[in-house]
């Protein structure tokens, strides 16, 4: 019963805010659902004008399942499973887990307090890391990947 509270109150909490998608230091969109996190993907509506002039479409979708059917939207591969590691830290926050992704590629949780580190092995190399923070309160505030300089962060 307390993980259906704990689950509902998480769910409603990430409805309510709004987060920005950073690439490389410049704002690309808007996310105002967190909640497709579940199904591996999240869904940015474009707000800068030159990333919509570039992408030529109204959403940004970065997925790290199965490719979801959004009309007008740019879609964009997770390849460092950094959505497998946010919604893992969302559901459990382990102290430590690794999840072998197959022969060559793993990744490892690792969190303590209210942030959550996240390594993406591939060929036993390091090939992406990244940080997830919460705040006092255990809601969501930013995740980002170092190797690619992706980021979310509530606004």
């Amino acid at each position: 019963m307390m993980k259906i509270l704990i689950t509902l109150l998480l769910a409603f909490s990430l409805k309510a805010a709004t987060y920005d998608v950073n690439y490389r230091g410049m704002t690309l969109g808007e996310i105002t659902d967190l909640s497709t996190i579940d199904e591996l993907y999240l869904k940015a509506k474009v707000t800068s004008r030159v990333a919509r002039f570039l992408l030529g479409k109204d959403n940004l979708v970065y997925y790290g399942g199965e490719k979801p059917d959004i009309q007008k939207s740019k879609y964009k591969k997770d390849k460092k499973m950094m959505l497998y590691a946010f919604a893992l830290s969302l559901k459990e926050r382990p102290k430590f887990k690794k999840v072998q992704i197959n022969d060559i590629k793993n990744i490892t949780l690792s969190c303590e307090g209210n942030a959550c580190e996240f390594i993406y092995y591939k060929n036993n190399h390091i090939d992406g890391k990244g940080k997830i923070l919460f705040d006092e309160n255990d809601e969501f505030v930013s995740i980002s990947e170092e190797k690619s300089k992706f980021k979310i962060v509530r606004q």
